[in-house]
């Protein structure tokens, strides 16, 4: 096919929405800076840009000549009868091409040559990156090789009377996740909601400071990809921590604010570099980073870089979740097949030794099964033991049952559900709703119930104090953050827009042609450095009395809170209901979860188990057809890269 034909396919794609005008820009760059290169590359240039932009780093081509529109998820779920006429689909794109075919015309092109910094980089013959993203690859490769290979000078019998003391004699996963921490400088602590990730860290905390040798302070970093994850950071170390004060006074000095990645390595306006980098490294013993699965490629390399090389880096996360917005899954490719051990018999006998414990055997590696990821995890411990939620009852048998893709207990409970069936005591706390359309008298009640107590506060008379005005804009914070709708998509009938203009027009019926409103609560979509927000960050607009200005209200964490007139916000949407990628790092008392009511690309078993696990105490079910929740649940999805791939394809400096 000749590069003219090509550019117009590509061109259509990104008049009809089915790629981004970068996507198409990038392919044209190719195209007129290699002209020499076959047409090919400039389609495949295009579609590594396609790749990034929904959170892949590169380019697989195996899986690209296998099944194009299913890898590629093109169409787009919502593209229009139009577009799939006029547009051609990937897979007769490439019906007539192999993947040697491809490799061959990539091996060949001016615009992979490493030796001349090109913009693509083509790697073992199988992945195809944009080069900026190959080097933060290969440099977060290397960093922790670099750190798991040191070993700090620990004293095994100490350690094990420091251990015994925290933890007992028993056996216990976060007993064995802290000894795997003392022994290098990286490692990681996976687990779902409520296995003890923060009960853990504390200990792990106290046992570092039992341990730390020399006249000055442990300095310790805490922090999270958002303010929210962070603020929930901060809230459940100081509770577990004051029980640990008794164990050594000096952790009563310990500062456990966390910040948000960005404050911690100090972001710049209009631009995504930051102040703390290789040059000017953050001062740190240990950094603890939460919700590690919210990190993306880019972050991770910018985290890495600004961590001098004796700083200990520890991440905490749940590994089934869904991977991060932006390219990556970092937590994600580390910890595959994490609940597997795979221990090495050395690791196993120093393990067993200053634990005091035997270890399960099927920890152990099995030298019959070469993993790519065993060199991590002799670095992680998955904590299987949920304090929050019974494996069999309620939200942790939902959750559970999702992660593991079984449906045989789920169609049962989603046809009793549809039944009318009373719900068995240990199930009462879940709940199936299948309404033909969004807007029917049960799901209003169940909003509108949900809301009653934050419009109640909403009503209350304020006093003339500004101390009164934070107390009361807190409250509200606090209670808007007891109960959420999540939804998969954006857009249709049951998606994040629709669902909000619903959800407005039941809670404020006279605010209909009313932008601000007192009330309406928002999420800032985009960074604002100017103002201090991120992404994700969450206010509500308030009007004190009839005399005063619409405000938002804001938590800061240093601050409390923090009052901005709407005109100094630039990018925001209402957010009575978010989409599930945007729940992450929160949890809500009752969660309401709605899917569409067909099939689309976006839905999978880590979407949903994400969704129900945001739910502490009751989870509602939305979804207007019971197959599309069975087959959810039998779609995962593995973002491709090559944090696991053997060896190192070619060392990099820091980006």
């Amino acid at each position: 096919m000749q590069l003219t034909e090509l550019m117009q396919v590509m061109r259509l794609w990104q008049q009809h929405g089915w790629i981004r005008a970068l996507d198409y820009q990038f392919a044209q760059f190719i195209a007129s800076n290699a002209p020499h290169d076959q047409p090919w590359v400039a389609l495949l240039a295009c579609l590594a840009s396609h790749q990034l932009g929904r959170g892949h780093p590169c380019l697989d081509l195996s899986l690209l000549v296998s099944d194009s529109d299913d890898y590629l998820q093109l169409p787009p779920e919502f593209a229009s009868a139009e577009s799939l006429q006029l547009c051609p689909r990937p897979r007769q794109l490439l019906a007539s091409i192999t993947v040697a075919e491809l490799q061959q015309a990539l091996s060949a092109a001016e615009a992979t040559r490493a030796s001349s910094n090109t913009p693509l980089a083509w790697v073992a013959g199988e992945r195809l990156y944009l080069r900026r993203f190959w080097r933060y690859e290969q440099f977060i490769k290397a960093d922790l090789a670099r750190r798991m290979q040191r070993q700090p000078s620990r004293d095994s019998d100490k350690v094990r009377r420091v251990l015994q003391q925290l933890f007992g004699d028993g056996f216990s996963w976060q007993k064995l996740a802290c000894a795997i921490a003392l022994r290098s400088g990286f490692s990681i602590i996976t687990g779902g909601p409520g296995t003890g990730k923060t009960y853990t860290v504390v200990r792990l905390l106290a046992t570092l400071y039992q341990l730390h040798q020399g006249g000055q302070t442990l300095q310790v970093k805490l922090a999270a990809p958002t303010g929210k994850a962070a603020a929930r950071m901060t809230e459940s170390i100081s509770k577990e921590l004051a029980s640990m004060v008794k164990f050594d006074s000096r952790l009563a000095d310990l500062d456990v604010t966390a910040v948000t990645l960005h404050r911690l390595l100090g972001s710049q306006p209009n631009s995504r570099f930051f102040k703390r980098n290789a040059g000017n490294p953050l001062s740190a013993d240990v950094v603890i980073i939460d919700e590690a699965s919210m990190i993306d490629i880019d972050m991770m390399a910018s985290l890495l870089a600004a961590l001098p090389a004796y700083t200990t880096v520890i991440l905490l996360g749940d590994k089934d979740q869904l991977a991060s917005v932006g390219a990556g899954a970092i937590l994600g490719q580390l910890c595959r097949d994490a609940e597997l051990g795979n221990y090495q018999a050395e690791l196993l006998r120093w393990l067993e030794q200053v634990t005091g414990q035997a270890l399960p055997g099927y920890l152990l590696a099995d030298p019959q099964r070469r993993l790519p990821s065993a060199h991590y995890h002799q670095h992680t411990v998955m904590l299987r033991e949920s304090r929050r939620f019974d494996a069999e009852q309620g939200i942790g048998k939902l959750a559970a049952e999702i992660n593991l893709q079984r449906s045989e207990w789920l169609s049962e409970w989603l046809r009793q559900q549809q039944s009318g069936q009373p719900a068995e005591p240990q199930f009462a706390n879940i709940s199936y709703l299948s309404p033909a359309k969004w807007q029917t008298p049960a799901v209003r009640k169940l909003i509108q119930q949900g809301m009653a107590e934050y419009l109640r506060l909403l009503a209350e008379p304020v006093g003339a104090e500004s101390s009164a005005h934070d107390q009361w804009a807190r409250a509200l914070l606090n209670q808007f953050s007891q109960f959420q709708v999540l939804t998969a998509v954006n857009h249709g009938e049951w998606g994040m827009h629709s669902l909000n203009q619903a959800i407005k027009a039941w809670l404020h019926p006279n605010q209909q042609d009313s932008n601000w409103y007192h009330g309406r609560p928002i999420m800032v979509t985009r960074n604002d450095y100017n103002i201090d927000l991120r992404n994700g960050d969450i206010g509500i607009a308030l009007q004190v009395n009839q005399q005063a200005p619409l405000r938002l209200a804001f938590f800061d964490q240093q601050q409390g809170i923090r009052w901005l007139l709407p005109s100094r916000l630039s990018h925001y949407e209402t957010v009575y209901a978010m989409t599930v990628h945007k729940s992450q790092g929160s949890e809500f008392n009752h969660t309401v979860v709605v899917l569409p009511e067909h099939d689309v690309p976006v839905l999978s078993k880590e979407l949903l188990y994400t969704a129900v696990t945001r739910a502490r105490e009751h989870l509602s079910l939305i979804c207007a057809k019971p197959e599309v929740i069975l087959r959810t649940v039998k779609k995962r999805v593995d973002r491709i890269g090559g944090l696991i791939a053997d060896g190192q394809e070619q060392t990099e400096e820091h980006p």
